[in-house]
């Protein structure tokens, strides 16, 4: 008996097709409304937020505009504002945003887009300042933001009572759950649990080796030819089980075959996440793959875009006549070149009857001997590397699951050579980078010592010259006290340049810091270390001490201190200050000496490098404090 053959008003799908159909109507209704009025609240909450901003636009401006700010960022504010508030009134569905559909919303946000256009944006013209005064712009802003925040409430009522809705029409839904819950518990007991049981009788029988057992279901719907299916079933599984061994035995061999695949898989992947150079890691692919595939010579080539080629990293087993092929290195000459312009697979089978394939003059490949060549792209990212080549003397090529293996190994091999590129580029930019930075420390020491030292030589030439003897020897003592502040400046920099540090060393490196600063220089130091927070990882705790060095080098040069006090406190946030008692620095000094002193911007470098800042003001009882903070949510546990 078929199922198409039973009379619809006898069929239990038809019934409970009936009653889904009906319960999941007023669902899709009750849903469809809450889903309108949650499209609607998360609209007027976007509306809100451009409103938000469109006030603090507002006072930005009118604050620009009163500290003098150029016309152009003025401008590039009142910019942003128009666009914000054009946005807000148009709408935006795919976002969503949009205001709510009510006349006091609309004609409030009519009365912002006029006040801003015939009020705000002419007394936001460079040079109205002037002329209208500030207070006139204050009070005209305040009353624009006043609107703005007349708009906000607005929406504020519209989401409230879109949000009683949505929380009537959840109560409908949880009782249509409840009631939808219960009815279907009771048909699915009467119409199908007690037909089920039956059914899962006969299964017992069966599961405990009854293969002659039956169902009998004197019912007309669906379960009546599920046990007339079931039958049928039993049946065929008598005749099957003179089979089964010969069906076990082809599983195994296609799970065998799988876990070759799979340990293939594993063994590659091993390898390439293994720390190795260019070459090697290709290499080493390929030597596995070509066990893999059995195949006679293999090739991986890297693609070089600008150039047009496909260069040869690593060749095993290709002779060397087939080395030296100008054809092998051009993207549109050969097997490997058609796929890299195409960027598929590509599995070919050489005849040697064919004199010439189209559009390649010659055959390098059959002319080495060569029977079949596969050819696998190379990606990471999406992005093409190059190709590996397979060749193969005895015509075989890789099955189609073994395709799907070398084009899987293939982007995993993308990877590792991305990994290795961006690797020896991460280390080329650290070196880069620290070398800036010694040569701006060189440059705010012995650059400008020997510049000054160049100018003393040549005016002791001249006094030398003229006789001036008086003038000599004071140049002289001038190129000595410079000579031995170049000295004293390498040698504070070699000793940085030897710093080693680790987590259990950090205090034990700043004494020994702040004890050689005092030898040298005979000022008194002192140190305060506090708090127990997380220890920071080396990167941090490098910047950190050099950033201590650099502003013991500054006190050493600049402030004339006696005393220098450095305080640490770890707790959440890691903060440092040195604080000397020398003559201070005021603003405008600091500013100049930035600009002619890198150590300041070397700080400053060095402290960003960990997301921390360094600030440095005069104290008000004499000297300079330097403090860097390092925040909480850089802080990391190593």
């Amino acid at each position: 008996m078929n199922l198409d053959q039973l009379p619809s008003r006898h069929s239990l799908s038809t019934k409970l097709l009936v009653l889904s159909v009906l319960w999941l109507v007023v669902a899709m209704i009750s849903i469809g409304f809450t889903l309108l009025l949650s499209w609607k609240l998360e609209g007027g909450a976007a509306a809100i937020n451009d409103a938000g901003s469109l006030r603090m636009r507002t006072y930005r401006t009118v604050m620009l505009l009163s500290q003098n700010e150029p016309p152009a960022v003025i401008e590039e504010q009142r910019t942003k504002f128009q666009t914000t508030l054009d946005r807000l009134i148009a709408g935006d569905p795919a976002r969503p945003l949009f205001l709510p559909d009510t006349p006091e919303v609309h004609a409030q946000a009519d009365w912002i887009r006029n006040h801003w256009q015939q009020r705000m944006v002419p007394l936001l013209q460079p040079g109205q300042l002037q002329a209208t005064g500030a207070q006139t712009l204050d009070r005209e802003a305040d009353a624009f933001v006043d609107g703005i925040d007349r708009l906000v409430q607005l929406i504020e009522i519209d989401n409230a009572r879109n949000t009683s809705m949505l929380r009537v029409f959840q109560l409908v839904l949880i009782g249509m759950a409840t009631v939808g819950a219960l009815s279907m518990m009771y048909l699915l007991y009467l119409l199908v649990i007690l037909p089920v049981n039956q059914l899962h009788q006969g299964m017992q029988r069966l599961s405990q080796g009854d293969l002659g057992s039956r169902v009998e279901l004197d019912t007309q719907d669906e379960f009546g030819a599920l046990s007339e299916g079931f039958n049928q079933m039993a049946g065929r599984l008598q005749g099957l089980v003179h089979t089964m061994e010969q069906k076990v035995a082809a599983k195994t061999q296609e799970l065998e075959s799988n876990n070759r695949q799979l340990a293939a898989l594993y063994q590659v992947t091993t390898f390439l996440h293994q720390s190795h150079d260019l070459e090697d890691t290709c290499e080493g692919f390929l030597k596995q793959v070509m066990q893999l595939t059995g195949a006679t010579a293999g090739a991986v080539r890297l693609l070089d875009s600008e150039r047009g080629k496909i260069d040869a990293v690593v060749q095993v087993g290709l002779p060397d006549a087939l080395l030296t092929q100008q054809e092998c290195s051009r993207v549109n000459a050969c097997y490997c070149g058609q796929s890299v312009q195409s960027g598929e697979t590509v599995l070919r089978r050489i005849d040697r009857t064919e004199h010439q394939v189209p559009l390649i003059p010659s055959l390098p490949c059959q002319n080495a001997g060569f029977d079949a060549v596969t050819v696998f792209q190379i990606r990471a990212n999406q992005q093409d590397l190059g190709i590996f080549t397979l060749f193969f003397r005895d015509g075989e090529q890789p099955g189609a699951e073994t395709q799907q293996l070398l084009e899987a190994l293939g982007s995993h091999l993308g990877v590792a050579i991305a990994n290795t590129r961006l690797a020896a580029s991460d280390r080329q930019l650290a070196v880069m980078e620290e070398r800036n930075l010694m040569a701006q420390g060189l440059h705010d020491s012995i650059a400008q010592s020997l510049s000054f030292l160049n100018l003393q030589v040549q005016m002791l030439e001249a006094a030398v010259a003229a006789g001036e003897r008086e003038q000599a020897q004071e140049n002289l003592a001038f190129i000595r006290a410079g000579v031995q502040e170049s000295y004293e400046d390498v040698r504070e920099l070699l000793l940085n340049f030897r710093v080693r540090i680790s987590k259990q060393e950090l205090p034990e490196t700043v004494r020994s810091l702040l004890a050689r600063f005092e030898s040298q220089t005979g000022v008194h130091t002192t140190l305060r270390m506090e708090g127990e927070g997380l220890p920071l990882d080396p990167q941090q705790q490098l910047q950190v001490i050099f950033i201590l060095q650099e502003a013991l080098s500054n006190v050493r040069k600049h402030a004339q201190a006696s005393a220098v006090a450095v305080a640490i406190r770890n707790e959440d946030d890691f903060v440092m200050t040195i604080t000397d008692n020398g003559r201070g620095i005021d603003a405008d000094e600091m500013e100049e000496r930035r600009a002619h002193h890198v150590g300041l911007s070397i700080m400053q470098e060095r402290a960003h490098r960990i997301h921390a800042s360094v600030t440095i003001h005069r104290q008000a009882e004499g000297g300079t404090q330097v403090s860097l903070l390092l925040p909480q949510n850089q802080r990391i546990a190593t």
